[in-house]
């Protein structure tokens, strides 16, 4: 039997080593792409739902309090909407915090545009603040509430819609368990809509 030869065998290992080594693969860079959003919604700032909460916090101990929100995203400042010949809706949210719990939303019902009187509904309402260490006071609307609205004005040129609110709330419609008022006014800059595929309806 013939005994193989080592250097034969080392020479095409060599070989086959170099050939397949000089197989590198070739990466080519394209062009950098666009840069993308920052990731988050924009705050904007037109008008205001501010006033006053108070009544009795759950452990007996009276509250007084301010809130200021002014925030909105995503959305417009308010909006303008029929639903018939004789009854129009105008929309106002604001917050504190796209992330908190602090906001107000508003919704006024009037038989014209320019009318001067019409009810009013908050659709929520919530406000919270620390009290100290470890402590923290909750408010919140459960349900909604209704009133007459009060120095309501739009002006139909620039969009400005403005007035005030008062609520009185029984204990089942906040969270305190008693007898509460939300009071104060709006501002906001009104967008109507108009619903093109219900034109043979709309009455904007």
């Amino acid at each position: 039997m013939k005994s193989l030869s080592i250097i034969p065998i080392a020479t095409g290992l060599l070989t086959c080593a170099m050939i397949f080594g000089s197989c590198k693969d070739e990466q080519i860079v394209g062009p950098a792409g666009p840069a993308g959003s920052n990731g988050y919604v924009p705050v904007s700032t037109d008008g205001f739902i501010r006033g006053n909460v108070s009544g009795t916090r759950q452990d007996g101990t009276p509250f007084n309090e301010t809130f200021d929100y002014v925030n909105y995203w995503g959305t417009p400042s308010a909006t303008l909407d029929s639903m018939s010949p004789a009854s129009f809706n105008f929309e106002i949210a604001r917050a504190s915090d796209i992330f908190g719990n602090n906001g107000a939303g508003l919704t006024v019902n009037t038989v014209a545009k320019n009318s001067s009187t019409g009810t009013i509904s908050m659709d929520y309402f919530s406000f919270s603040k620390s009290i100290g260490t470890n402590q923290m006071f909750s408010f919140e609307l459960t349900g909604s509430a209704s009133s007459t609205i009060t120095g309501l004005q739009y002006n139909m040129s620039t969009g400005l819609f403005t007035g005030n609110f008062s609520f009185t709330l029984t204990g089942l419609q906040n969270t305190t368990g008693n007898a509460a008022t939300i009071s104060g006014n709006f501002e906001a800059t009104v967008t109507q809509m108009y619903h093109m595929q219900q034109l043979s309806t709309e009455y904007n």
